[in-house]
Formats: structure tokens, sequence, C-alpha cells
């Protein structure tokens, strides 16, 4: 008897040193893969957000030319063609029907075009081409100045004629002509108002020298894909994740990338770090997500694929020929929506592209394959060539080519799995709980209750009654 009790007093207390611990196991196995799914789900968005809203992001270009007539001064009168000026920046599309916002620095050379200065930027480089190697052998400073001469030479004045194009072109590979609808130039420091000028807190001088820089284009196709503006920009915190799409330069033009993957655009991710005022008194707001010359006129999206902001300036060396970064500006979306007032354009979000292409999203990342294949090749038969588009499609199609009855069973394994070991742990929870209250009579008294009634007992030997009897042999 005193064994059995040792034994018994040593379970007792086995279970009572187990049963907290038991009971942190339980919730900590309830929130494990809630928090795993939690910790992932960031990223499911952030990918989600950035395949949604790309197609609708596209690349500017800003093209000035010239072709010059040149009278040396001996020999023919030559033609030339001198390199272009050729620039490029981003924008994003905010109707269905063409129009499309950016940067006004970006397009600033195309629409101001000041056409004496241009001239003569290009005579000179004309002269240089077509006269420079007749030069070839005279001292440099004798050449240069006979370059001026024919450069100032009156049969060679009026004979530059200037062309310019601005572009729009789609990841498709399409490009469209593209005309300002609204204007507003970049900011210049030597053009800010003086400091006694600004406005005072709740207000903003706004003088016509110094722009907010923005401009809306419209280019003529319809049906396009589109972003959604956030309704303002008041509502981003510090340290809310954000990310930019656009054209770097140093992508676009990089010598070790092919141009089949030229025309899609790069994205950077980074936070809200700080807002701030410009020389104009305007808020703008500041983040460590990377951007550089082309990234101009990109758009800034939150996590939830809404543009909060455009791509306007960097941060440079002294010299001004290297980025630093980290510390990056936007205009805030506030100011698109002022220019599209001011033509009569409500942005607009939704077109037949977006909602076939936002249902395939989903569905892709809900894990409904066959849906996302329904809803994307709708889209597709819209408007077609989209890379990002065909490389969802590629993959979805791969999943619904694998046994659908084999991962639906998987999935119903794995499911039944979960539920049946949850079950058994809160079963041994229960018993745990159930035993505790059992014991927790004193031994002394459970020791002193009478035995149960019947013909099996624990201990002692069963009444004379039902004792067998010896039969004789």
């Amino acid at each position: 008897m005193s064994r059995y009790l040792a034994h018994h007093s040593l379970q007792h207390r086995l279970f009572r040193t187990g049963r907290p611990v038991l009971w942190l196991v339980l919730p900590g196995l309830w929130l494990l893969p809630n928090v795993a799914m939690a910790a992932g789900g960031q990223d499911v968005q952030l990918e989600s957000s950035i395949l949604l809203v790309k197609p609708a992001v596209v690349l500017l270009s800003n093209e000035v030319a010239a072709d010059v007539t040149v009278d040396c001064g001996t020999g023919p009168v030559q033609r030339v063609q001198p390199d272009p000026i050729y620039e490029t920046g981003s924008g994003f599309i905010i109707h269905p029907d063409g129009f499309i916002a950016t940067n006004g620095h970006v397009v600033q050379r195309f629409y101001e075009m000041n056409r004496a200065q241009l001239a003569k930027e290009f005579l000179e480089k004309a002269i240089a081409q077509a006269c420079g190697p007749a030069l070839a052998m005279v001292p440099d400073g004798a050449r240069k100045a006979r370059l001026r001469e024919i450069a100032a030479d009156p049969v060679n004045r009026g004979k530059v004629q200037l062309f310019k194009r601005l572009q729009v072109h789609l990841s498709t590979g399409e490009i469209y002509a593209a005309e300002v609808k609204a204007y507003s130039p970049a900011i210049k420091s030597e053009e800010a108002p003086p400091e006694g000028a600004r406005a005072s807190a709740g207000g903003a001088l706004e003088p016509e020298r110094s722009g907010k820089d923005v401009a809306i284009l419209k280019i003529d196709t319809h049906d396009l894909p589109t972003v959604r503006l956030a309704s303002s920009s008041a509502n981003l915190k510090l340290g809310e994740l954000i990310f930019i799409l656009g054209y770097p330069g140093v992508v676009l033009n990089h010598d070790f990338l092919s141009q089949k993957s030229q025309l899609e655009a790069s994205v950077t991710v980074g936070r809200v770090s700080g807002f701030k005022i410009d020389l104009t008194n305007r808020r703008v707001i500041q983040t460590d997500a990377s951007i550089t010359w082309g990234n101009s006129g990109g758009p800034a999206f939150n996590l939830q694929g809404e543009v909060i902001g455009v791509a306007t300036f960097i941060s440079t060396t002294s010299e001004g020929d290297q980025a630093i970064q980290g510390f990056n500006f936007l205009i805030p979306v506030d100011s698109v929506r002022e220019f599209a007032q001011q033509i009569g354009l409500v942005p607009e979000p939704d077109s037949p592209f977006m909602r076939e292409w936002s249902q395939g999203v989903t569905a892709y990342f809900a894990g409904k394959y066959g849906r996302s294949l329904a809803h994307t090749d709708a889209a597709l038969r819209i408007m077609a060539g989209f890379p990002d588009i065909d490389r969802l499609r590629a993959d979805a199609q791969m999943q619904v080519d694998k046994d659908p009855r084999f991962m639906q069973l998987g999935k119903q394994f794995g499911f039944g799995l979960g539920a049946f070991a949850i079950a058994a742990l809160l079963a041994v929870g229960i018993r745990t709980m159930w035993r505790r209250r059992s014991q927790s009579t004193p031994y002394a008294t459970r020791l002193r209750r009478p035995l149960r009634r019947g013909a099996l007992r624990r201990f002692g030997r069963p009444p004379a009654g039902q004792r067998k009897k010896r039969l004789p042999l």
C-alpha cells in the first residue's frame, strides 16, 4: 500500500508540474501559424499591389532634334543632323482614355522649347561636325576661334530647323505621341520668393515663376490600365511602407542589359522618412526609397496600391554628379488631383482591363489558379503584351497543369492532421484538469472512503457468501 501511495503521489506531482507548461504550449501552437501568416502577409500584399499597378506605369521620352545647313567657307554647303537632345522620365495613367500624370520638368524642354537657345546649340554642334575635320591640324586656340567665326557668319544664320517629339511608351512596346494638357515648371532656387514674401502658416504663396512640377499628358487611345489615386497624402504616417515605380536611366541604358526588358518599370521599396516644406512653402514627402535620374514623374504607392505622391527631386553631392540615396522627395498626390481638376478631368481607376486584371491577381494569390487564368485571358483580350501579365499567366497555367485532385487531397489531409493535433492537445489538457480536480481531496480522506460495492473490489477478499465452494474430488 505504501508503495502504491508513493507512486501515485509522484504521478500527481508530475501532472501538477506539467500542467502550466501544457497551457503555455497550447496557445503557442495555436498562435504560431497565425504569426507566420501575419509576417508573410505584408510581403504577399506588397507583391500583389506591385503586380496590379505595374502595367499603368509608362516611360516618357522627350526628344529635340535639328536639321542644320552649314557653309564652312570652303567646299560645298553641307546638311548636318547633330545628335538630338534625348531625355527620359516616368509617368502613370490616371484615366483609361489616355491621361497621364508626370513631373513638369520631365516635359519642360519639349513644352517651353527656347528656340533661339536650342538653335544656337545645334548650330555650334553642326559646325564642329562639318568644319572641324578640315581644321584638325590648326592649333586648338586658332581652331576654336575659326569655328566661332563660321557660326557668326550671316550665311549660317536661320539655317537651323528644329523638331521636337514627346512620346509615351507602354510596357507592351506600343508608342504614342503625347500632348501636354496641363503644366507647371519645376522649382528653381533662384526664382524662389524672398523669405519675407513667403506665406505664413495656413497659406501658400504661389508665384508663376515657381511651379509645382506637375504635368498632365494625353495620348490617343482608350481602355488602358490605370492607377488609383489616394484621396489625400495627409493620412501618411512616418515609417509607413511605400514603393516607387519608374524607369531609372542607370537601368534603362545599362550596357549589360538586353533591350527586351527595357520597357519594364523598376520598383524600389522604402518608408516615409519625413515631411518637409520646399522653397515655396509647399509640403513635400521625404523617403528613403531609392530613386535617381529617370525616376522623375514616377508614382509612389502605399501598401494598398494607391498613389500617394510623385518622385520629383533627389539629393546629390556638392558637384551634383552623384545621387545620394536615402534622401529623396515626392510631390503629394493632392497636386496631381488639383491639376486634373484644372482641365476638368476626374481620375478614373476603373476600366474593363483593370476589372479583369485585378480579379486575376486576387484569384492568383488566393490559390484559385483556374479563375485567375480566366480573368487574365480576358484582360489580355482587351490589351495584350504586358510582360508581368504574361508571367503571371504562365505561372497560373503551370499550377493548373498539376493534378488538382492530388493537391486538394493534400490540403484536406494537412487540415485534418492539424485539426487532429489540436483536438488531441485539448483532450490532454482537459484530462489533466479533470485529474487535478479528482486529486484535490487529501489522500488520507480518500483512503478512509468505503470501498465500492459489488462483486469486484480493488482491495480485500470477497464476502463469505460470494466465495467459491470447493467441491470434493
